[in-house]
C-alpha cells in the first residue's frame, strides 16, 4: 500500500550454546520493513479496492487495484474520499453511490461493519462496499478510523441477472407448457366424453337393435304360429274335404276307366299336397312344441330329421322331461336344434351326429356333435366356418334369453360341437324340484 522497497534483512547465528544473540537495531528496522513490505504486496495482489479512511473519511492508504480499475496513482488517491476516488467527475445529482456512503458512514460502529450493494453506472461495475471501524471513537484523528473494502461483484450481479434471466424464461415455457398441457387435457377431456356420447349412443342402439331383433324373432313365430295353424286348419280341412269328394265320386262312378284313372291321379296328387302342406306347417311351427313343450318337440325332430336322413345315424340323450325347460327358452331351444342339425345336414358331411339335451340345477344345456369335416375344412365358407347367418341367428337368440353359444372341434379331435347353456334363475330352479 505505501511505496516502500524490499530491505535485505539479516540475522545473527546464534551461539554454540543455542542461546540467541540479540539482533542489533538496524537489523530489526529492516525486518520490519520486510515484513511491512511483504504485506504491502498481498494486499496489493487482492482483486478488491481497501483503502484505510481517517476520521475525515479520506484515504490514507490503498492497494494498487485503484490503478487497475483506472482511477489514477496511488499518490493521487492518498487525501480524497471514496466517492471522489470512484467517481472522479460525478456529474449524476443526485448520485446513489454517495448516499449510500454518506449513510453507511453515519451508521458506522465498532462493532457492526456497514454492507450495501449497488449497480454502480459510471463505473460500469456492480460494486459491493463494507465499512469497518478500526479503532474505537476518541483515538487521534492521524490514525486510520475504517477500512473501506470495496469489491467488484459484476459477475456475480451478470450471473444474478442471467440467472433471473434463465428463471424466467424457464416459468416462460413452463407456462407455455402447462398451457398446453391443459389444453391438451381440455381436449382429452372433450374427447373422452365425445367418445363417452358415442358409446353410450352406440350401447342405446345396440339395445334398441337387440330389442328390435328379439321383437323381430316373436314376430316370426308368431307369424309362423298364424301361419300353420291357417294351413293345418282351413287349407288342410278344404283339401280333405276336396280329397273325400273325389274319393265318393270315384267309388260311385262306374264310367269307363280312363276316367278312374284320372280320378285316382288326382286323389293322390292331392294326397301329396295334403302331406306337403302338413310338412310345411309343422316346419313352421310344430303344434306339439305349444301343446306338449320343447322337449316333445326336439323328440319330435330327431325323429322327423332320422327319417328325412336316413344316412346320418341320429343319436339323442335327452335326459329332461317338458316341465324342467322353462317357458320362455321353449322356442329358442327347439329353433336352435332345428339351425344345428340343418348346418350338419348341409355343410358337415358326417356320418352321425348326437344331440344331448340336459339340465343340472342352475343350467340348461344343448350340445349338439358330429363327426364331419369340422371347422377347418370348412374354413373358406363363411356360413360353414360359423360366422355366417344360420351361425349368427343362434348366437342372437342365445344372447337374448341369457345364454351363451359356443362352437368348436369335437372333444374326439374330428368334427364339430355346437354348445348352447342357460344360466336359470331361482324361480326357474326351483321349478325342477317341483316337476320332481
Amino acid at each position: 500500500m505505501s511505496q516502500h522497497r524490499p530491505v535485505s534483512m539479516s540475522t545473527q547465528p546464534p551461539t554454540e550454546t543455542g542461546a540467541p544473540v540479540a539482533a542489533d537495531p538496524a537489523s530489526v528496522q529492516a525486518a520490519i520493513a520486510r515484513a511491512k513490505f511483504e504485506w504491502e504486496c498481498t494486499v496489493d495482489a487482492l482483486p478488491d479496492l481497501i483503502c484505510l479512511l481517517d476520521a475525515n473519511g479520506e484515504i490514507v492508504r490503498v492497494n494498487r487495484v485503484v490503478e487497475r480499475w483506472h482511477l489514477g496513482s496511488l499518490s493521487n488517491a492518498l487525501g480524497r474520499d471514496l466517492h471522489s476516488l470512484l467517481h472522479e467527475t460525478c456529474a449524476a445529482h443526485p448520485c446513489a453511490l454517495l448516499r449510500a456512503l454518506t449513510r453507511g458512514w453515519s451508521k458506522l460502529s465498532s462493532e457492526n461493519p456497514v454492507e450495501f450493494e449497488l449497480r454502480d453506472a459510471p463505473l460500469g461495475r456492480a460494486l459491493h462496499v463494507t465499512l469497518s471501524r478500526t479503532r474505537p471513537t476518541g483515538s487521534a484523528p492521524s490514525e486510520p478510523l475504517a477500512v473501506a473494502l470495496v469489491a467488484d461483484v459484476t459477475a456475480l450481479h451478470l450471473a444474478r441477472e442471467a440467472l433471473k434471466t434463465v428463471n424466467l424464461e424457464l416459468e416462460a415455457r413452463v407456462r407455455l407448457r402447462t398451457e398446453a398441457l391443459a389444453e391438451a387435457n381440455r381436449d382429452l377431456q372433450n374427447e373422452i366424453a365425445r367418445r363417452e356420447a358415442a358409446e353410450e349412443a352406440l350401447r342405446h342402439s345396440r339395445n334398441e337393435l337387440a330389442t328390435l331383433s328379439r321383437q323381430l324373432i316373436n314376430a316370426q313365430e308368431m307369424e309362423r304360429k298364424r301361419i300353420a295353424r291357417e294351413l293345418h286348419d282351413s287349407v288342410g280341412q278344404q283339401l280333405s274335404a276336396i280329397k273325400y269328394s273325389l274319393e265318393g265320386l270315384c267309388a260311385g262312378h262306374h264310367g269307363g276307366d280312363e276316367l278312374q284313372r284320372t280320378l285316382q291321379r288326382s286323389i293322390g296328387t292331392l294326397q301329396l299336397t295334403m302331406d306337403e302342406l302338413r310338412g310345411i306347417a309343422m316346419d313352421l311351427r310344430p303344434p306339439v312344441l305349444d301343446d306338449l313343450g320343447a322337449v316333445s318337440a326336439v323328440e319330435w325332430f330327431c325323429r322327423e330329421f332320422a327319417q328325412s336322413y336316413p344316412g346320418l345315424q341320429l343319436r339323442a340323450r335327452i335326459t329332461i322331461d317338458d316341465a324342467e325347460v322353462p317357458e320362455r327358452l321353449s322356442t329358442t331351444v327347439f329353433r336352435s336344434l332345428q339351425e344345428l342339425l340343418n348346418n350338419v345336414a348341409k355343410h358337415a358331411r358326417a356320418r352321425e351326429v348326437t344331440v344331448a339335451l340336459s339340465r343340472s340345477a342352475e343350467q340348461l344345456q344343448l350340445i349338439v356333435t358330429d363327426d364331419g369335416v369340422g371347422l377347418e375344412a370348412t374354413a373358406g365358407n363363411a356360413t360353414e366356418a360359423g360366422s355366417g347367418r344360420g351361425v349368427r341367428n343362434l348366437r342372437e337368440r342365445a344372447a337374448m334369453t341369457g345364454g351363451t353359444f359356443a362352437l368348436g372341434a369335437a372333444p374326439a379331435g374330428r368334427g364339430t360341437e355346437a354348445r348352447l347353456e342357460w344360466r336359470l334363475g331361482s324361480a326357474e330352479q326351483s321349478s325342477r324340484s317341483d316337476a320332481a
